[in-house]
């Protein structure tokens, strides 16, 4: 007999039954069944356990309010502009006044938060041959968003 790990039946007669080598079983299919089962049910629970909009940090918010004023500015969409500014917004003392063409958010360098406060050192740049500039944006806090303000 060959090193195969099933050894060959034998009948009623003593003469053996060779093994059918197309026989499968069910186990290994019912384990795969079974390891997809288990990592579906925990993907499920870590979801209800910790939902992605909890993850967000005041940090994210800031930055997200950030990129939405510079892209409202650059679209001249002054109806989302409005929503995105305190209501003591001065375009007169916006921290974008001087710069022309379309203006790159470069990076928020870092974000404090007091309260319903915060400062961020926020990096741009802009078509209109200035460089990069680093200015510090004033944000409040609008419900779970934050404004900027001037």
């Amino acid at each position: 007999m060959s090193g195969s790990s099933e050894s060959p039946q034998r009948d009623a007669g003593g003469t053996e039954d060779p093994v059918d080598p197309r026989r499968t079983t069910a186990v290994p299919f019912i384990a795969a069944v079974t390891v997809i089962v288990v990592i579906l049910v925990a993907i499920v629970v870590s979801s209800r356990l910790s939902p992605a909009d909890e993850n967000v940090t005041e940090a994210d918010r800031i930055n997200r309010s950030v990129a939405e004023f510079i892209q409202a500015h650059n679209h001249d969409d002054a109806d989302l502009q409005k929503t995105l500014v305190c209501s003591s917004w001065s375009d007169d003392r916006s921290v974008l006044r001087d710069r022309e063409g379309e203006v790159t958010l470069q990076g928020v360098e870092s974000s404090e938060v007091n309260g319903d406060r915060a400062r961020a050192e926020v990096r741009v740049s802009a078509d209109d041959g200035k460089g990069e500039t680093t200015d510090t944006w004033q944000l409040t806090r609008d419900g779970e968003t934050w404004v900027v303000c001037n």
